[in-house]
């Protein structure tokens, strides 16, 4: 366990070496950033039958003492929720990268960025300490500015530094916060042994808010949703889009390690706040969604929605909800890395044809299919575990918060008819078919890559983890 741990931390580092020194303008960069990712798969699949075996509870794995005057020492650790989510990760960078087209896959900048945010994400998810979970809560940013900034094609820069700005003050909310337990514990402290300080009413109240404004600064509710769509609105890079649309997830998994340690009584008084402005968020980006004419900006809709919707589920409801969250969330990564990844495609074939985009998918039967099928696992139908685990969340809603319940259940109605009809729409041949028109469809190797992660949602269906022995 310790020694899987350390090589789960390293092995991304490892590739950032290697990706650093492999030449311009070739696709050495591009392969190892892959051989990267599914190393790191492979050792999470190592992992996670031990972590399965004791239950799911957090072990931990691997300790590093630092700066040992100060009483530093930083921890990483495992349970199903946190290593569930991380394979989600890895999983929609695979696809991001697969879906890169030929030219940019020798963007060495671009995947460069990418293994040192892969690197953030495995320190941040696997964090047991509060020390490592700030400084891989910050050290994310920088990568996901660099990637959007040079590869996202932000129509206003002035978009992106906001964006900026709001992710380097959470960032220093959460630093507040960490530095009033660090005052009041004496030196750095475990995640889970945060509510057995003793600390004043007024600095107990400092933390939550700390990590309230941390948290919420990287999911696209009321009003910071506005600069998540500026700044999502003209990425075009697959690989780009996804990363940008992970950062949502980091929010999400600090409300569930948080959510029960630092709230204290006399801030309860604000939950009926958050989540009056999460269910308004949700119905507002649901028609945006369905009123847009675009694919790409009803994606952002839905991936707010359904963010919005685990976030509610977390503040709500109790903690024995934790796995059906990790068991959705999973799904729903690797679903909407596929959507993005089948609609730049069909953009971009559409750009090369210059063809129609209604329709364009009649002419693509490869992708189509691949499109299709995730569509109608982003809208709920019994495909994967994602339809059982969300039917489970959004009961518990209606029992805890009927109203709240009738606003998420709407949200999510309209989005999934929005995306229905853009698919109907890409699938419908046009009035007059031009016979001389010719599409390039994915190639054998990409539908047989996607072929398998359709076996992979179907097997879920039966038992999320069905691939831990």
């Amino acid at each position: 366990m310790v020694d899987l741990m350390s090589i789960l931390l390293i092995i991304p580092l490892l590739g950032c070496m290697f990706a650093l020194f492999a030449r311009k303008n070739d696709v050495n960069a591009f392969y190892v950033t892959i051989f990267t990712i599914v190393s790191d798969m492979a050792v999470l699949l190592c992992l996670l039958p031990n972590v399965v075996r004791i239950g799911g509870d957090a072990v931990n794995g691997w300790t590093y003492q630092w700066l040992m005057p100060m009483n530093v020492e930083l921890s990483f650790g495992a349970d199903v929720f946190s290593m569930l989510l991380l394979l989600g990760v890895y999983l929609a960078l695979l696809i991001g990268l697969v879906g890169l087209l030929p030219q940019q896959r020798k963007s060495k900048s671009l995947l460069l960025s990418t293994l040192y945010f892969a690197w953030c994400m495995t320190g941040f998810l696997t964090a047991r300490d509060m020390l490592s979970f700030y400084i891989f809560f910050a050290g994310m940013v920088p990568p996901l500015v660099m990637s959007v900034g040079n590869f996202g094609n932000v129509r206003k820069m002035s978009s992106l530094y906001v964006f900026f700005a709001l992710c380097f003050v959470g960032a220093l909310m959460l630093l507040t916060a960490t530095l009033v337990i660090y005052r009041f514990n004496h030196g750095n402290i475990g995640l889970l042994e945060i509510a057995l300080i003793r600390m004043p009413k007024y600095a107990a109240l400092v933390v939550w808010i700390g990590v309230c404004a941390a948290f919420l600064s990287r999911i696209p509710i009321w009003p910071l949703h506005h600069w998540f769509s500026l700044v999502c609105g003209g990425i075009k890079n697959p690989l780009v889009y996804i990363i940008f649309n992970l950062m949502p997830l980091t929010g999400i998994y600090g409300f569930m390690r948080f959510w029960q340690l630092t709230v204290p009584e006399s801030a309860e008084v604000f939950l009926p706040i958050m989540t009056t402005f999460g269910v308004l968020t949700m119905l507002f980006a649901a028609f945006i969604g369905i009123s847009h004419k675009d694919f790409l900006p009803k994606l952002f809709s839905y991936s707010a929605v359904y963010y919005l919707l685990f976030l509610l589920v977390i503040v709500l409801l109790d903690t024995k909800y934790a796995q059906n969250i990790a068991y959705s969330l999973f799904i729903f990564l690797i679903v909407n890395a596929t959507l993005t990844v089948s609609e730049l495609w069909s953009e971009n074939a559409c750009a090369e044809s210059k063809c129609d985009y209604r329709g364009i998918l009649a002419y693509m039967p490869k992708l189509s299919k691949v499109f299709a099928f995730f569509v109608l696992v982003a809208v709920g139908l019994p495909i994967s575990s994602m339809f059982w685990n969300n039917f489970v969340l959004i009961s518990a809603l209606f029992k805890e918060n009927f109203a709240a319940g009738i606003g998420v259940m709407t949200a999510i109605t309209l989005i999934g008819m929005g995306i229905m009809f853009e698919l109907f729409m890409m699938r419908s041949l046009p009035e007059n078919i031009d016979s001389e028109v010719w599409v390039e469809d994915i190639s054998d190797k990409q539908t047989a890559f996607f072929m398998a992660i359709v076996v992979l949602l179907f097997l879920s269906f039966f038992d999320p983890l069905w691939f831990v022995f």
